[in-house]
């Protein structure tokens, strides 16, 4: 009893609290009655970190197309090549390697997304105690998202890999006969990369934002 207590209690602390937008402004240094060049430093700060995001965002997406690119010529590469022992074995792990690069991608991209909306959230709370409603006025009522389709483009990707990891895996090594062996060069990276994709969903690759216990440590200098 006392474990379940203690689990529910751990799971209660570390759940995000929901706050007021007063809360915020009053814990952002009472930002509603600080000095205009403090309020515009606070807000200059969100900008910076927006456009940081936005950044990153491009380069992480830079650096999954090139990955996939070549995951693809490679693939089809050993695809178009003469018959050869380890052919289909190698298949299986381009395939296998595209689609785990592919579900990283997309989930990048969706992660890397919703810290470009944070910033702009805040930005949009900020702006109006420093500029006005500037961020915030549109010229136009519907556009389309760069990044919204970028994230689309990457599902398909995923998507894709996905089908042909399938296929291959039913056409190729899948067998209802149990006298059969198992080919492990098969089934031990389809083990690896199920690991992975649940690790992504459910595991480490999840951002949990709750409470946490920061340590801090202090080096000692030795002057000679």
């Amino acid at each position: 009893m006392g474990s379940n207590k203690e689990i529910k209690k751990e799971k209660k602390t570390t759940t995000p609290k929901k706050i007021s937008k007063k809360k915020f402004l009053k814990e952002l240094k009472d930002f509603t009655n600080l000095e205009k060049d403090e309020k515009k430093e606070i807000f200059n700060l969100a900008w910076d970190s927006r456009k940081f995001e936005i950044e990153l965002y491009w380069k992480r997406a830079g650096y999954f197309w090139a990955f996939q690119a070549l995951t693809m010529a490679g693939y089809f590469a050993i695809v178009s090549a003469t018959d050869f022992d380890e052919k289909l074995h190698l298949q299986f792990y381009a395939i296998c390697l595209g689609f785990i690069t592919g579900l990283g991608w997309f989930l990048i991209n969706k992660g890397s997304k919703s810290w470009q909306r944070h910033w702009e959230k805040i930005i949009d709370i900020l702006e109006d105690e420093v500029i006005g409603k500037l961020y915030k006025t549109n010229t136009t009522p519907k556009t389309y998202s760069v990044s919204k389709i970028n994230e689309l483009i990457s599902g398909f990707f995923t998507l894709l890999w996905a089908t042909i990891l399938i296929i291959q895996f039913l056409e190729f090594h899948f067998r209802f006969n149990f006298e059969s062996k198992i080919d492990w060069k098969i089934l031990s990276p389809l083990i690896i990369t199920l690991l992975i994709v649940y690790q992504m969903f459910f595991g480490r690759g999840r951002g949990r934002f709750g409470e946490r216990t920061v340590q801090l440590y202090r080096r000692k200098l030795k002057v000679n």
